[in-house]
């Protein structure tokens, strides 16, 4: 309408001059009258009332001055405030059904959670009476289910005793307790508790508890000190158990006045039993061993396992020293009888020293010191005894633990030379050839002897390094000899157990014999039984490759061991070396004589050569050249010299020789 109003208004003003009369007067009527319209159309839409679309209010000075209008009015309104109240009553009553609902869910959801719960839990009231319990709490008190415990006091039921209305004794701030809960059966078990007040109606309290059984846990914590204090082989107390105990008993003698005795216990030659049956045959035998030692001491007495074949008991209450010395008799006692280990019967014996508090020392540790140095002194005097202390004894242990030191690098540091001892052919008085003996001259120590340095360096492992080096200056020394006097001239070494385990024992020294030009047959290797009674397989074989490549295997120390005819039948020896002892009792009784005789007959049937060692006297020698020996050995012939002097008696050879062979007061070779 009024783009047309316009559009006419325009045509009017922009007609031509002369325009027909009938369009100049129907122009402007229709404009007149589009004019008109729009004006009572605005006057129309301008006078209605204004409304919002929901909440918005009449305006009432608009609205024309009529009873009808201010009654459309009211209606209006009413209405209006009706929907509004009546949306607001839906959002009421929807918010409260969905309160409800998750009070429902969450009611569930409470009892889901706390009858799932890993844990076991019940509510007590202010007199100690239950009001809730979830299933596990029921099980775990062996009733079926936790009505059963519902109205029952809980204190009583737990601890089986007089029911207690105090909730304050269940009451905690908190932390983790232990304690020992019983079940409805009468058996009790171990628990971890946790309490914590619970708020009731009428300004009363109760509590909370929450517990779970830790059997397991208990018993995993009584088996980790079990084996922290507890040898796992024997169940005897292990050396920290032992010493702690030691410890308790020191305080309390000092505190009554009374003497304590500690006696250490070691098996006689044990690790040559470990080794020859196996170590399962030596956990048995440590088994039966230390059962015998329960069945000797008494209830109160400490035996506990030190470690390998070491005990130690412990003795308190005694008046005197001697007080100890009837049972160490029965400890030595308690051992005479065989072991019967896989149908075998084996005998063992026991080594013991005796320390006594406070005589010997006043702390544990210098008596557990001194009772090892006692029992060291019983094995140097022969084993299968008992000995006490002695202020004379530590020397014996300060010089060990000095040889210990000192032993590591004394072959760096040259220490360490080669002597030779001369061996000699009874039969024509020619020397056949010489055994190598390792000495030893330590600054510190002076001349150690090898009857104290070999076990120890063998204990060590330091043996190896000195049996390669033994074996090059024999090696040398032979070839030097043989270069300058004969060829029949043969060096003899010793070899250890220890050397034994290296599986390229034969082929080293192979290939030092090689390397020096020498023959197999130049070199002679002495075997003590210490090496045989471990009847492993490597041992024979070893033995059996040594003298097949042409090697002399001989059998030194014979007679002192306790299956040595055995060995002559299993192991290729070919020469028999009769041991000192032996010859130092000849000519004082006829005993000696005759096992002298028995030995050089059965040897010389198997085809071996025999050795006499420790020849001192012409007499011996006289003696053994009767009874048909072949070869002396000792200091009549020769001490062990270095390689500079076994050269000058090399080069007297023929003098000796003579005066030997005429036997007409022999001049000792040393002597030249």
């Amino acid at each position: 309408m009024t783009i047309l109003t316009v559009t006419l208004g325009m045509l009017w003003i922009f007609s031509s001059a002369s325009p027909s009369p009938v369009i100049q007067i129907i122009i402007p009527l229709l404009l007149s009258a589009n004019i008109a319209l729009l004006g009572g159309l605005w006057l129309h839409f301008h006078q209605q009332p204004s409304l919002s679309n929901d909440d918005s209010e009449l305006d009432i000075e608009q609205l024309p001055k009529t009873q009808s209008n201010v009654t459309k009015l009211h209606s209006l309104n009413e209405l209006k405030a009706k929907r509004k109240q009546l949306c607001k009553n839906r959002t009421v009553t929807a918010d409260q059904d969905l309160i409800q609902k998750e009070v429902q869910t969450s009611g569930h959801l409470l009892e889901a959670v706390l009858e799932s719960a890993a844990v076991a839990i019940y509510a007590i009231d202010d007199k100690g009476k239950c009001i809730f319990a979830n299933p596990l709490c029921a099980q775990l008190l062996g009733y079926s289910s936790p009505a059963q415990l519902l109205n029952f006091n809980m204190h009583e039921l737990i601890y089986q005793s007089s029911a207690s209305t105090e909730v304050t004794l269940q009451l905690g701030n908190g932390e983790v307790k232990e304690d020992i809960f019983w079940r409805a059966d009468g058996s009790s078990f171990p628990v971890d508790y946790k309490s914590q007040p619970l708020a009731l109606k009428d300004n009363k309290s109760g509590a909370v508890i929450s517990f779970y059984d830790n059997s397991e846990r208990r018993e995993a914590e009584a088996l980790i000190r079990h084996q922290a204090h507890y040898d796992s082989l024997t169940d005897l107390p292990n050396r920290f158990l032992a010493l702690k105990r030691l410890e308790q008993l020191v305080e309390a003698s000092e505190r009554n006045g009374q003497m304590l005795a500690v006696i250490f216990l070691d098996l006689d030659d044990f690790k040559k039993i470990n080794d020859s049956l196996g170590h399962e045959a030596g956990d048995q035998l440590l088994i039966s061993a230390s059962k015998r030692l329960l069945n000797v001491t008494r209830a109160e007495d400490t035996v506990g396992r030190l470690g390998g074949d070491e005990f130690i008991i412990l003795l308190d209450g005694l008046s005197s020293a001697s007080d100890a010395q009837p049972l160490a008799e029965n400890l030595i006692g308690g051992f005479r009888k065989p072991f019967y280990i896989d149908n075998r019967q084996l005998v063992l014996t026991a080594s013991i020293g005796i320390a006594i508090y406070p005589n010997d020392g006043l702390t544990p540790s210098e008596l557990l010191r001194n009772a090892d140095s006692a029992m060291y002194h019983t094995k140097s005097i022969g084993r299968n005894t008992y000995s006490y202390f002695t202020h004379a004894m530590n020397k014996e242990v300060s010089r060990r633990l000095a040889i210990e030191e000192q032993i590591h690098g004394a072959l760096e540091r040259g220490e360490l030379r080669a002597h030779f001892q001369i061996q000699l052919d009874i039969r024509d008085g020619s020397i056949m050839g010489a055994e190598a003996l390792l000495r030893w001259n330590n600054p510190t120590l002076g001349n150690v002897s090898p009857a104290e340095f070999i076990p120890i360096a063998e204990q060590t492992g330091v043996i190896e390094l000195m049996g390669d080096f033994i074996l090059k200056c024999a090696l040398e020394a032979a070839s030097t000899w043989q270069k300058k006097f004969n060829d029949d001239f043969r060096v003899a070494i010793n070899l250890s157990p220890r050397q034994f385990r290296n599986p390229n024992l034969v082929q080293s020294i192979t290939d030092l014999v090689h390397t020096f030009g020498m023959r197999p047959e130049d070199l002679e290797l002495e075997i003590t039984e210490g090496v045989l009674l471990s009847g492993h397989a490597y041992t024979l074989d070893a033995l059996k490759q040594l003298s097949d490549a042409g090697f002399c295997i001989s059998m030194d120390d014979f007679g002192t061991g306790y299956s040595s005819l055995s060995y002559l039948r299993t192991y290729p020896f070919e020469i028999l070396k009769i041991d000192r002892s032996f010859i130092n009792d000849m000519n004082k009784d006829g005993k000696s004589n005759e096992l002298i005789i028995a030995t050089i007959e059965m040897a010389h049937a198997l085809g071996i050569r025999v050795i006499a060692e420790g020849v001192e006297t012409q007499e011996q020698l006289d003696e053994l050249s009767f009874m048909m020996c072949d070869y002396a050995q000792g200091f009549l012939i020769s001490k062990p010299v270095p390689f500079e002097e076994l050269l000058e008696i090399g080069t007297h050879y023929k003098e000796i020789h003579e005066n030997l062979a005429t036997q007409d007061n022999p001049i000792p070779l040393t002597a030249m």
